[in-house]
């Protein structure tokens, strides 16, 4: 059996609205098609595994594997497990890729570890938006950028090397139930050679029809977990980097402060103060934030400084 170049792993859980059109858009990429396309059913209980199957059945390059419920981190871990690509993309059963994503990103497959492409917002009433990808010059500056909050933190456009994620064995923490891409996409970075970003190249097409969707409804545990996971990258890249996550922390404490209130902030702060970094003094004046986030912070850092 030949290698395909490109591994497209979909994880898949009560998605018989969308998982179609998202199969279709790989199966329709312009002048590519040396893929394999690996369909997680996560115990769905809609006809998405009726679905799945009539490809699988249809196609010789589309893998199924169907699995009890365990949520998306084990869905992707199975997929990587499964996966024989020389690259592996990840895509979620409600988005899709542009139809010229293989092709854009072809020529810089030879010489890069990892690939970044832009996303763009697609809504329920036709329209879309496009989401800024700043410009990175390589590994340093896109590692940077990941840890300091400066450009998009999850999984979808991005392209890995597989043997990267195999030689490291870097796999989807199931107990993390946000932030958890943010932990996987920096982890790779961290351990690449070579980054490079296509701010210009528009090819993740993200489904925003569902405004209710996990991404869109931050709570205090989901940034809690966010904090959590950047005392996890200081555990991995050690000393070095300590600026881009001072404003990574001022930024996540800022949005728990402005979503859950005071009293609520200093709550979660203190009852998970052994897993993550605590704000200190030093971050909130020298990170690289602007000037209302800072005061914000000082206030409440001021205000609790006796607690925290």
């Amino acid at each position: 059996m030949t290698t395909p170049k490109i591994s497209v792993i979909i994880p898949v859980y009560n998605a018989e609205r969308y998982i179609a059109s998202s199969i279709e858009s790989i199966l329709c990429q312009h002048n590519f098609s040396d893929f394999e396309i690996l369909l997680i059913n996560d115990g769905s209980t809609d006809r998405s595994l009726e679905i799945c199957r009539e490809y699988a059945e249809r196609d010789g390059r589309i893998r199924l594997y169907d699995k009890p419920n365990g949520g998306v981190s084990s869905a992707r871990n199975l997929g990587l497990d499964k996966a024989t690509g020389e690259w592996v993309v990840f895509l979620d059963a409600d988005d899709w890729l542009a139809l010229d994503t293989f092709e854009r990103v072809g020529p810089y497959m030879s010489n890069n570890d990892v690939i970044r492409f832009a996303i763009q917002d697609v809504f329920a009433d036709g329209s879309s938006r496009r989401r800024r990808l700043r410009r990175a010059s390589g590994r340093e500056e896109t590692l940077k950028q990941l840890l300091g909050h400066r450009t998009t933190l999850g999984i979808g456009g991005t392209m890995y090397r597989r043997n990267i994620v195999e030689e490291h064995n870097v796999r989807f923490d199931n107990e993390l139930f946000y932030a958890e891409d943010w932990l996987f996409l920096t982890t790779l970075v961290w351990h690449s050679r070579s980054v490079v970003t296509l701010s210009n190249a528009w090819c993740y097409l993200y489904n925003r029809y569902n405004e209710s969707s996990c991404s869109n409804t931050l709570n205090s545990s989901k940034l809690i977990l966010s904090l959590v996971v950047l005392k996890r990258f200081r555990d991995i890249v050690g000393d070095g980097y300590e600026r881009q996550m001072s404003r990574s922390r001022c930024r996540r404490v800022d949005l728990l402060l402005r979503k859950c209130g005071a009293e609520e902030c200093y709550r979660v702060l203190n009852e998970y103060r052994s897993m993550i970094d605590i704000i200190t003094l030093r971050d909130i004046l020298f990170a690289d934030v602007h000037l209302k986030l800072r005061l914000r912070l000082l206030r409440f850092w001021w205000k609790y400084r006796k607690r925290l």
